[in-house]
């Protein structure tokens, strides 16, 4: 008869652990679900976008196409393959490597010195360490002038600019996004750990040069 009750408690015991893991694991599984349905409805996704009013100027825009605020931790702009920490370092490379936009800034500095305001509107933003609330678009970069033949875009498309950002949600989980403005079927933001750099894009107003011909300042 003990036998028999021992027995008993042994298979009600095992039954009531079985019931445990049981629960437990449905209560792993729902918590899955729920952060995952959480994450779904933070999910920041980052896009660049290049557009041409041809010929009169070009627009850099990084927009959030996701559902979630993206917090970028780190910026870092490049041209030719040489990355740069500033706009005003861009136009001095461009400056530098190109005589069709060093010329492009001379007849900016004649206009300037002959009391005229030069026809060109050049306009650029800070990006780094700040958050980008979803369906909001910033512009970065904006050269727009009047008139059509002012604006060399011909010769700045001919320098190809990078832009990489690595950014996260409000949950902690983290994209790199490698970006290329110009070029159609960029890659898509892939996942990280975690964002290791906090380089960010400064924005300085760009100058045309000197008397001297110096370059804009690449502070």
């Amino acid at each position: 008869m003990k036998e028999r009750e021992f027995r008993l408690d042994f298979f009600i015991a095992i039954a009531a652990l079985l019931v445990s893991a049981l629960t437990a694991g449905t209560l792993f599984y729902q918590t899955r679900v729920i952060g995952a349905q959480y994450a779904a409805t933070i999910w920041p996704y980052l896009s660049v976008e290049s557009t041409f009013d041809n010929p009169n100027g070009e627009t850099i825009a990084l927009n959030n196409d996701g559902l979630g605020p993206a917090l970028i931790r780190s910026a870092q702009l490049s041209v030719d393959g040489k990355k740069v920490s500033s706009w005003n370092e861009y136009f001095a490379t461009l400056i530098r490597s190109d005589p069709r936009i060093r010329g492009f800034f001379l007849r900016m500095e004649r206009a300037m010195l002959a009391g005229q305001h030069p026809p060109l509107t050049i306009t650029t933003a800070s990006i780094g360490s700040t958050t980008i609330r979803p369906g909001q678009s910033k512009t970065l970069l904006r050269i727009w002038s009047p008139s059509a033949d002012f604006v060399p875009l011909d010769a700045v498309a001919e320098h190809p600019i990078s832009i990489d950002f690595c950014y996260c949600s409000l949950n902690g989980s983290c994209w790199s996004l490698h970006a290329m403005p110009g070029k159609s079927g960029g890659p898509d933001p892939q996942p990280v750990s975690r964002c290791t750099s906090s380089a960010e894009i400064e924005s300085y107003r760009v100058a045309a040069p000197s008397r001297g011909r110096r370059e804009p300042s690449t502070r």
